[in-house]
C-alpha cells in the first residue's frame, strides 16, 4: 500500500505528489506518516522505473542496449533472459520500415502485399454473413489435430467487436438526437454483425483466397445459444443467449478459440452510453450475461461454444495461455478499461497433451489472481480465503461477477487500460500492452515486461520492468494488440483513438500504425514501422502463420468518422462509391 507523509505548516497549502500522496504544509514542520493510505497506480511505478532508468544513464551505468523508451532487463534485477545462444537475434531488420502517412490504403514496405480474404457482407456459408469491425484473426493449421503444422490450409477465427448503426442500418447520430428508437428488424442486423467468424483459407501458387467449406465455415454472433460453465454458472443457469463485443482472442495448446467479451456497457442504455441501446427493442436483453471468455472448438461446426465464468467478468481484450512447469495451464488477461487490472488464471488440473477431450473444460476449475505491481505479487481472488471478499461479497460467483471491484478490495494495481498480452517465445516473459490513460497525463501508452519467479507462469510472485514507451521519441503511440514471431520480435498495432488520429499531440503519428520491436539485440526497444492501415481505421490481429510466410490482420472500422453513408471518410477497400468495409487480410513477403 502506498504512504503519506504530512507536514505541518500554518499556511493551509496543500497538493498531492507524483504518487497521488498528499502533501499538507504549515509552519510548524512536524511530520506524521499515515501507512496503507493509498495503492499506488501502474503509472506511478512506470514513473520510478523510468526515473531510475534515468539515473543510469546519468551515471554511465545503463547498457548500450538502452534505447528511449526501453530498459535492459539486467539493469534491474539479476534475470537476463535473453541469451544470445537461445535466440537465433533480432538484429536485422527483414523490411525497410514506411513513413507515417494519412492515406487511404494499406501500406506496406516494398516486397510486402496483401490480399482480402473477406469483408463485411461477403457470405461464408449458405445463409450466413461476414460480420462487421474485425478485430483478432487467429491462424489454426487445418491439420491441427493430427498433429500436422499446415501453413497453406487452415482456419481463421475471427473476432467482430462492434456494430456501425450508419452503415448497417444508415441510424445516423441525428436519428439519435431526434430521439428515434431502432426497430426490432435494425437491432437484430446489429446482432447478426457481431461475434466470430470461422472460415477455412487455402495458399495456392502463392496467393490466399476463402474456401466456401460447409464443414467448417460458421458465425457465432449475439443470437448462438451458449453453455455457461465453471463457478459462476449457479447465478446465471445452463445457458446463455449469445456473445458480442469481441475484441481479441487466443489459442489454446488443445486447439480451441478463446474469444474476450470486451465493452459490452455498449450495448446497453445507461446514464453514460447511448452507442447501441439493444435494451430499448429488445426488453429481455441481461447485461450480466457478457463480459466473459467465450471457448470455441473450430472444428467441430455443431459444438456449443462455452462461458468460462471461471476466468472472470470484466472487459476482456485477449486470452495468453501458458504452460506451468507441471502442465497446469495458466491464462493471462486484461480488463480493458482506464484504472483496471492485469489478472492470470492457474487451473487446478494438468493438461494432456494425449487427451484432447479432457482438456476441453480444463479452464472451469482453477485460481484467479490479479496483479499487484507495487508489491510484485499475485493476488487470490478466493471469497473462502480473502476476509475482505467475504465483508464485500456473497460467493465466489459473486466476486467473479464484479471482478472490477473485487480486484481492487485485494490488493489489484489500476492501470492505464491494459490490453493485449502475450507470451515470448524465446524466454518465456509476459509482455502487456497499457494503452493510455490521458485523465492521468498518461496520452501514449506503454508495454510492459513481466518475467515470472522462477520462471514459471503458475509462480505467485514476479518482477517486472518497462520494456518501452509511446510517444513522439519512441515513434509509435497507444499500443493494442501484440504478437511475437519465433526470434522474440515483438510486432505492436496501435490504436490511437479515430476521433483524434491526425489531430493536435497525435498528428505526428498519422494513421494507425503496425510496428515491429526487436526485444534483442542491437536494435532492442526500437520501433520500426511496418504497415499502415486506412482512414480512420485501427489494424488488429496480426497473427502469423506457424512457417511465418504470412500475417493475418483485420483492418476495423474504417471511416469511423463518417456522418453519412453518402459522403465517408474513407472509401477502403473497394473504393468508387462504395461504403467503407471492415475485412481481415493475408500479407505476404515475409522470408526468414
Amino acid at each position: 500500500m502506498g504512504r503519506v507523509y504530512i507536514y505541518l505548516q500554518f499556511h493551509n497549502f496543500s497538493q498531492k505528489n507524483l504518487t497521488g500522496n498528499i502533501i499538507i504544509l504549515t509552519d510548524v514542520n512536524l511530520i506524521f506518516f499515515i501507512p496503507n493510505y493509498k495503492m499506488l497506480r501502474l503509472e506511478d511505478l512506470i514513473h520510478k522505473k523510468i526515473s531510475r532508468r534515468n539515473l543510469l544513464k546519468q551515471s554511465g551505468k545503463a547498457s548500450a542496449f538502452l534505447a528511449i523508451g526501453s530498459v535492459f532487463p539486467a539493469e534491474f534485477f539479476d534475470l537476463n533472459l535473453f541469451k544470445e545462444k537461445n535466440n537465433p537475434g533480432s538484429e536485422n531488420i527483414m523490411f525497410t520500415p514506411i513513413e507515417a502517412t494519412d492515406s487511404d490504403n494499406v501500406i506496406l514496405p516494398e516486397g510486402f502485399e496483401y490480399k482480402i480474404i473477406r469483408k463485411w457482407g461477403d457470405k461464408i456459408n449458405d445463409t450466413e454473413y461476414f460480420g462487421f469491425n474485425n478485430d483478432y484473426a487467429g491462424y489454426i493449421p487445418i491439420d491441427f489435430l493430427q498433429g500436422g503444422n499446415n501453413s497453406k490450409d487452415g482456419l481463421l477465427l475471427i473476432n467482430h467487436e462492434f456494430p456501425s448503426p450508419l452503415f448497417i442500418n444508415n441510424y445516423t447520430d441525428e436519428d439519435f438526437k431526434k430521439g428515434r428508437i431502432k426497430t426490432s428488424e435494425e437491432v437484430e442486423a446489429e446482432k447478426k454483425s457481431v461475434g466470430i467468424s470461422i472460415i477455412r483459407v487455402k495458399r495456392e501458387n502463392g496467393e490466399w483466397s476463402f474456401v466456401p467449406d460447409e464443414k467448417y465455415n460458421r458465425r457465432i454472433d449475439a443470437n448462438t445459444t451458449h453453455k455457461v460453465c465453471g463457478i459462476a454458472k449457479p447465478s446465471f443457469g445452463e445457458f446463455a443467449t449469445g456473445t458480442l463485443a469481441n475484441c481479441s482472442g487466443g489459442l489454446t495448446p488443445w486447439g480451441t478459440f478463446l474469444s474476450g467479451e470486451e465493452n459490452y456497457q455498449d450495448y446497453f442504455v445507461s446514464d453514460n452510453v447511448w452507442e447501441y441501446r439493444w435494451n430499448y427493442a429488445d426488453k429481455d436483453f441481461k447485461i450480466e450475461q457478457y463480459g466473459w471468455v467465450v471457448e470455441v472448438d473450430p472444428f467441430d461446426k455443431n459444438s456449443v461454444p462455452k462461458k468460462r465464468t471461471s476466468l472472470g467478468r470484466f472487459r476482456h481484450e485477449n486470452v495468453a495461455i501458458s504452460l506451468s512447469g507441471d502442465k497446469r495451464v495458466v491464462a493471462y488477461m486484461g480488463d480493458d478499461k482506464i484504472n483496471e487490472c492485469v489478472y492470470k488464471f492457474i487451473s487446478n488440473n494438468i493438461y494432456d497433451e494425449n487427451k484432447r477431450e479432457a482438456n476441453m473444460d480444463i479452464l472451469d476449475e482453477g485460481d484467479l489472481y490479479v496483479a499487484d505491481f507495487e508489491n510484485n505479487k499475485w493476488q487470490l481472488l478466493d471469497f473462502n480465503n480473502r476476509p475482505e471478499l467475504k465483508n464485500a461479497f456473497s460467493s465466489q460467483a459473486d466476486v467473479l461477477i464484479n471482478c472490477d471491484k473485487s480486484s481492487k478490495l485485494v490488493g489489484g494495481t489500476e492501470c492505464n487500460r491494459p490490453e493485449d498480452i502475450e507470451i515470448n517465445p524465446v524466454d518465456g516473459s509476459v509482455f502487456i500492452s497499457f494503452t493510455n490513460n490521458s485523465s492521468r497525463q498518461d496520452y501514449d501508452g506503454s508495454i510492459v515486461r513481466i518475467i515470472e519467479k522462477n520462471n514459471n507462469p503458475a509462480s505467485i510472485e514476479f518482477e517486472w520492468e518497462v520494456f518501452a514507451t509511446g510517444g513522439v521519441d519512441s515513434g509509435f503511440s497507444c499500443p493494442d494488440n501484440l504478437t511475437f514471431d519465433s526470434r522474440g520480435n515483438l510486432w505492436v498495432l496501435c490504436d490511437i483513438s479515430s476521433s483524434k488520429l491526425n489531430k493536435g499531440r497525435y498528428a505526428s503519428f498519422k494513421n494507425n500504425s503496425m510496428f515491429m520491436i526487436p526485444t534483442s539485440g542491437e536494435n532492442k526497444g526500437k520501433a520500426f514501422r511496418f504497415a499502415s492501415g486506412p482512414i480512420d481505421s485501427e489494424m488488429c490481429g496480426g497473427n502469423f502463420t506457424p512457417d511465418e510466410s504470412t500475417m493475418f490482420i483485420s483492418i476495423q472500422h474504417p471511416g469511423e468518422n463518417s456522418l453519412t453513408q453518402e459522403d465517408p471518410t474513407s472509401r477502403w477497400p473497394d473504393f468508387g462509391n462504395d461504403i467503407p468495409r471492415p475485412a481481415v487480410i493475408a500479407v505476404t513477403g515475409f522470408k526468414k
